[in-house]
């Protein structure tokens, strides 16, 4: 395991569960807001992982420009939707209440994908810069939801900042069946690829006792 000393870290996001990944890792870091506008990238054409992979990237260059010296990680995510019933849908946060409730109708008693991006800025291990960005996708069903249930999960407020207007860690969970792939995924960063592309770099996140080996 590389022994290379972990420059500063900084995570290049608002989201507040993003926030809470990276704090139980028990490495220090900062959060910076980037401030990009996602409705202004151009992202027509493109697949769900290639469209998490850019808007990440957008994220981390917005703060790596002025922080040159450090390791800075963007990440975005999408909900999937594509079934017989009509065609496919990105979704990201809702809108408003209305926007929330037509998502949800639409993922109720159905399968959807959720697809994560994650882009690494900054000096490698040998100092040089380098990026290294990914995506990963995770399966979900959501069990059959009432009018009602929708309207009172709406009520609670935790919709409306989550893409496909609900969170897998919260109240939301309780509609969830089941999942294939990684569940940090679908809270909003995979732990698992973020890791990877930070080893990618010549780092590792893993935190050594004090007294221990590395």
């Amino acid at each position: 395991m590389t022994k290379t000393k972990l420059p500063p870290v900084i995570l290049a996001s608002g989201s507040p569960r993003r926030r809470e990944l990276m704090g139980g890792l028990g490495i220090p870091f900062t959060v910076t807001t980037p401030g990009v506008d996602e409705a202004a990238i151009p992202v027509e054409g493109l697949s769900p992982g290639e469209i998490v992979k850019k808007l990440s990237l957008h994220k981390a260059q917005a703060i790596a420009s002025a922080n040159p010296d450090a390791l800075v990680i963007g990440s975005d995510t999408i909900v999937v939707m594509a079934d017989e019933l009509g065609p496919e849908e990105v979704m990201g946060k809702p809108v408003d209440r209305q926007d929330a409730a037509r998502m949800l109708n639409r993922l109720q008693d159905n399968e959807h994908r959720v697809y994560s991006g994650i882009t690494v800025m900054g000096p490698n291990a040998s100092g040089q810069p380098e990026t290294r960005s990914d995506f990963l996708c995770t399966r979900v069903w959501m069990r059959p939801m009432t009018t009602d249930e929708i309207e009172t999960y709406i009520d609670t407020g935790e919709p409306m900042d989550k893409a496909g207007a609900y969170a897998i860690q919260g109240q939301g969970s309780l509609n969830i069946e089941r999942i294939e792939g990684c569940y940090f995924n679908v809270v909003g960063m995979s732990m698992y690829l973020l890791n990877r592309l930070i080893r990618e770099l010549g780092y590792s996140l893993q935190v050594v006792p004090q007294g221990g080996n590395a």
